[in-house]
Parts: structure tokens; C-alpha cells; sequence
């Protein structure tokens, strides 16, 4: 745990300027309000494997940044193809489908997100409300709203993003800018500690760069917009690589595996994906085109094709987890249930946190009208798991209701909800769930409970 301590090292004491202005606490119920806004109205994928692997690489950023104590990371992809990505207070970082494209690497994504994972737990957000309080706090909270109103109608954010600039003192433009630079200085730290290339942080402002010269019609990238890059940090990022220690670059299989699936998940014209796909197949069999073809031949039906493509992929992959669950899905298409089974629990066995793999387990038996076993299943993976998926709640949750356990299916949307840090809807529920119980029973004792929890939470 030793490498931990370098994302430690001379980190500012935030001290009361940052928490008298705005506390951890009011931090996340402020991240929690803007999380809500993007749930409602921002197209996020929701594809449990998709989820699944960005959570999974920024909790390993945000481990080997030594500061996750007090705070609960919540990755997400939003639907979108324009280069951006972006945190708000309270542990929500967000990447856009198209930054994600314009990465080549495994490293390189990492770095973006490591940058956002930076201004969380340096508490940027808190420091440059701290700043312009006494003049214009309602400024700041207009830049962070207009980073949310972006992402679902760009020119509208752009609009609402020169109103907050407009209204801030030079200064907190500047401080933002110290933001940047120290953003930059703490994520290669993580990168390191999380055993990633350093030079990743550069790599990925080049990137940016040559996009954004490229990006002549439409004026600067939206990243770069909130993410200001010059010379200066560019050169410094590349400094401060050179002096941290390397490790070798990770194996890109699972990266490769992560764009081909979005890549097919978010293309509108699958026709033209599939043309590109086999014209690359054609020249050179490769983890991306393989894999996607199987997958857009399975979502279009055409399963001998799909089986086709998958075997190859088997060839490059070998017992890869997603491989095997592309093959557990292509099974379940042609109602081979137990072949089905046997992989999944297999992966289970092995991957007892993945919630993709318990997911479609459930799926199969619910098919196979096993209720009982299919709440077993999600019981045991809630129980197993530390920070499990909040999903799980909701498939138990509709089992249950599936069973007629009314209370409990309501009681499971309440964990649902607090998985989400969506308490109001999490009261919601448990008073629901109050109304199938007997009066005084253990089960009434303990949904009050729950509530009063609730309740009290500041």
C-alpha cells in the first residue's frame, strides 16, 4: 500500500474557507440534486456491462488516489458523441460516448477520468465557491449547472455556461485554471499508483489537441471548454510523466472488448457498423471487429452468423469473462438454458462481484419461471458484496412483486433508491411498503426503522 501515499503528497489543507462555504456534507446532497437532473433528463447508458466496466476502472482510480474515505465514487457514460467529460461535487465524474471513441488506450481513458477523480478529492468545486462568496456564490453554482444543461441541449449549456463565466471576478477564472494545472498534477500521481503508463496524462492532451484542430467547424471541443489546455500543461504533464515511475501498459483486452460493445450499443446506423466491422474482419480478425459483429448478428437474430463470429473471438480471447458471457447470451437465444447456466455460474464462481454475470443468471431463470431460485441468487449476491450494483435491488425488487411479496418488493425499491442516493424515493417506498405489513409485527418495527433512518439524515 506503500504507492498509495504519492497521490497524498503535498496536497493542500483545505482548512475552513472551503467548508464554511460548503461542507462534504452539503457537497454530496449537492451532487446527489445534480445526479438526479442527469438521471431525468441526460440519455446515459444503461447497459450493465458498459456500467460495469467504468465503474469498475474508477474505482481503481479513485483507490490509488488514498482519499476515497469519506466518499463514494459513482461513474457514468453519457449518450453523446461530443468529446466531453466532467465531476460534480460529491463523487459523480461522467464521461461522454465520445471522448471515450476519440481514446486509443486503456491508459488514456484513465487519465481523463483520473483528472476528474483529481477535482473531486481536492474538492475544486467547494474551493472556487469558497473564492467568490463573499461576491458572487450563485455564479459558481451556475457553471456547474450549465455542465449538466450541456449534456442534455449543448447550446443551451453554452448558453447558461457565458452567463456564470460572466459572472465571476478574473480571479476565479484564474483559480480555476490553478484548478486545472493541479488536477493534472494529482491524476498522474493516480495513474501511477493505480499502475498505468504516466504518460497517459499527455498522451490524452494530444489527443485532445489534434481532435479540437480538427473540430474546425463546430469551434472548440466541449472538454476543452471546461477544461482549458495550453502549452504550458501539456509540457508540464509530460515533465511530470518522465518522472514518475512507469509500469508496463496494461493488457488492452478489456478495453477493446468495452468500445467494440459501445460502439454497436450507440451507433444508430448498424448497416454502415457492419460494413466497417467486415471489411476490418476481412483484412485482419481482431478483438473489436470480431466481437461486434457477433454481437450486432445476435441483436439482429441471425444466430448461426453470430455463433460464427464468436468462435473466432474464442481463438483471440480464450476464456475471457465477456467473451463467455456473449456466449451465455447466444445460448439463451436459442433456449439452451442449462448450457447457458453452467457458464454463467461458472463466471459467478470466479467473478463473485461482477453483477453483469448474476444479472443474466436471474434473467434465465426467471425465464425458466424459477422465481425462488432467481431471488436466491440476487439475495446472495447482495449479501457477498460490498458495494454491490444497486440494480440487483430492482430485479429483486420485481421478483418479488412477481411473487406477490408486495412489502418486500417495495422494501428492495427503497435500497434501490438509497443506492442512488435517491432518499426521498427511498421514503417513498418503505411508507408503501408499510401498508402490507400487520400492525406491531417485526416486520412493521423493522420498516419504521429503516424510515427513521432515513428521516434523520441531514
Amino acid at each position: 500500500m506503500a504507492a498509495l501515499t504519492l497521490a497524498q503528497q503535498n496536497l493542500p489543507n483545505m482548512g475552513e474557507p472551503a467548508d464554511s462555504t460548503l461542507s462534504p456534507l452539503q457537497e454530496r446532497a449537492m451532487g446527489a440534486g445534480f445526479m438526479r437532473q442527469i438521471r431525468a433528463s441526460v440519455p446515459l447508458i444503461n447497459d450493465v456491462q458498459l456500467q460495469e466496466y467504468i465503474q469498475n476502472l474508477g474505482n481503481r482510480l479513485a483507490l490509488a488516489s488514498g482519499k476515497t474515505a469519506n466518499t463514494q465514487f459513482t461513474f457514468f457514460i453519457v449518450k453523446d458523441k461530443a468529446i466531453n467529460a466532467f465531476a460534480i461535487p460529491g463523487g459523480y465524474v461522467g464521461v461522454n460516448v465520445g471522448l471515450i471513441d476519440a481514446m486509443d488506450l486503456e491508459g488514456q481513458l484513465a487519465a481523463v477520468m483520473a483528472h476528474e477523480v483529481a477535482h473531486v478529492t481536492q474538492r475544486h468545486h467547494a474551493r472556487s465557491f469558497a473564492l467568490g462568496a463573499r461576491n458572487n456564490m450563485s455564479a459558481a453554482a451556475a457553471i456547474l449547472a450549465a455542465i449538466v444543461i450541456g449534456q442534455a441541449s449543448p447550446q443551451a449549456g453554452q448558453a447558461a455556461l457565458a452567463a456564470g463565466l460572466a459572472a465571476t471576478q478574473q480571479s476565479q477564472v484564474n483559480f480555476t485554471r490553478a484548478n486545472e494545472v493541479e488536477a493534472d498534477r494529482i491524476g498522474i500521481e493516480i495513474l501511477a499508483n493505480a499502475q498505468y503508463s504516466a504518460s497517459g496524462m499527455a498522451e490524452s492532451f494530444s489527443i485532445l489537441r489534434r481532435k479540437n484542430r480538427l473540430n474546425t467547424s463546430a469551434g472548440a471541443l466541449e472538454y476543452l471548454r471546461t477544461h482549458p489546455l495550453d502549452n504550458n500543461r501539456i509540457a508540464e504533464a509530460r515533465d511530470r510523466a518522465n518522472s514518475q515511475s512507469t509500469f508496463e501498459k496494461r493488457q488492452q483486452v478489456d478495453y477493446q472488448l468495452f468500445k467494440a460493445r459501445l460502439a454497436v450499443l450507440t451507433e444508430k446506423n448498424s448497416s454502415q457498423l457492419v460494413r466497417r466491422f467486415k471489411a476490418s474482419f476481412n483484412n485482419q480478425a481482431n478483438i473489436v471487429n470480431t466481437y461486434g459483429l457477433s454481437l450486432i448478428m445476435l441483436r439482429e437474430n441471425r444466430l448461426d452468423q453470430s455463433k460464427r463470429y464468436m468462435e473466432e473471438l474464442k481463438k483471440l480471447t480464450g476464456e475471457h469473462f465477456i467473451t463467455q458471457l456473449l456466449e451465455a447470451d447466444l445460448l439463451l437465444a436459442q433456449n439452451k438454458y442449462q448450457q447457458a447456466s453452467n457458464i454463467l455460474q461458472s463466471q459467478i464462481e470466479l467473478h463473485p462481484d461482477r453483477y453483469s454475470a448474476v444479472e443474466k443468471q436471474i434473467t434465465s431463470l426467471v425465464r425458466k419461471r424459477k422465481h425462488s431460485d432467481a431471488k436466491n441468487l440476487a439475495k446472495q449476491y447482495l449479501r457477498s458484496v460490498d458495494q454491490p450494483n444497486p440494480l440487483a435491488w430492482r430485479e429483486l425488487a420485481s421478483i418479488q412483486e412477481q411473487l406477490g411479496d408486495q412489502a418486500a418488493s417495495h422494501e428492495s425499491l427503497a435500497q434501490y433508491f438509497i443506492g442512488l442516493n435517491e432518499l426521498y424515493r427511498a421514503q417513498s417506498q418503505l411508507k408503501l411498503a408499510l401498508r402490507y405489513v400487520e400492525t406491531a409485527s417485526q416486520d412493521e418495527l423493522r420498516l419504521q426503522a429503516s424510515l427513521k433512518n432515513l428521516l434523520d439524515r441531514p
